[in-house]
């Protein structure tokens, strides 16, 4: 197996080339010793740095991100993980455990020590995880453990203002993961207005698509298992809130509850939404 070795400020990591090499690679976060959770912060933008897309890099030395949580799985929309964002940047940190809404509310500031923790990605989004294992041919992650979870996480604070970053279409790129945004003048696509935002009898997650006003789409991704999975989606124009995501090249949004689809508005017109809607297959023959 190939490592490379990189320098971040004063901390040695290694990278892990998992897709490159045969050889199978596996390893946890279990050997964790007591932490002692230092006053040095790095930014969660900095902290994405580390990261190269197909990769595996493995956190040899203590590092230390902070951020507020902004999604959980209270709804159950989010399942075994949180999304943290402070004013840099957002992740996503996967947790082998249920109902992490009761311990780690919206709103409550974390200090992570990601000292022998992972970051990985998953179609393109980057997230923090305890173990990786290619030793099937492809990259298999698991969470941090429930009962390590106050070796790796310090709560800080409670009840922290969260404010939405608004952002435009042409405004949405990787270096908005894991954040809080707030986009404005869409609308569901007429073939996903009035549906269901999952399929929720056979608990199958479904992305519906939401298209700007001014060009673009972006995909409201459910999942089957979310309480509000079989309520309708709205057919009015405004503004979502959710979490940003990545599937690939699709640019996702993940929705926290219904109360952050604020669609009251006029549906849009003009010629910029007409670009977005489908075209009609040219008739052939006669």
């Amino acid at each position: 197996m190939k490592n490379k070795l990189w320098l971040f400020g004063s901390t040695t990591l290694v990278v892990v080339y998992l897709f490159l090499t045969p050889a199978c690679f596996k390893k946890a976060a279990n050997a964790a010793t007591n932490i002692n959770f230092g006053d040095s912060i790095t930014t969660i933008k900095n902290f994405r740095k580390i990261h190269n897309m197909g990769m595996a890099e493995f956190i040899g030395q203590p590092i230390f991100i902070q951020g507020t949580v902004v999604a959980n799985d209270e709804h159950d929309n989010v399942y075994k993980s949180l999304y943290l964002q402070d004013p840099t940047g957002g992740i996503v940190i996967l947790l082998d455990g249920l109902s992490l809404y009761q311990t780690y509310p919206v709103g409550t500031l974390l200090k992570i020590n990601t000292q022998n923790l992972f970051l990985t990605d998953y179609r393109r989004m980057v997230q923090l995880v305890a173990s990786v294992d290619s030793s099937s041919g492809t990259l298999t992650t698991s969470g941090i453990p429930s009962p390590l979870f106050s070796k790796y996480i310090h709560v800080v604070a409670e009840n922290q203002p969260i404010h939405p970053l608004v952002v435009g279409f042409k405004n949405l790129s990787d270096s908005l993961q894991g954040r809080l945004i707030q986009i404005s003048t869409v609308e569901f696509s007429a073939s996903d207005t009035g549906q269901t935002y999952a399929d929720k009898k056979n608990k199958l997650g479904l992305s519906r698509s939401l298209k700007f006003c001014t060009g673009g789409t972006i995909y409201l991704r459910t999942s089957g298992y979310a309480d509000f999975a079989g309520v309708k989606t709205p057919s009015g124009n405004g503004i979502v809130i959710g979490v940003y995501s990545v599937y690939n090249t699709e640019k996702q949004i993940i929705l926290r509850d219904t109360n952050d689809i604020l669609l009251n508005t006029k549906r849009c017109t003009g010629a910029a939404w007409l670009q977005n809607l489908p075209q009609t297959a040219p008739r052939q023959g006669n």
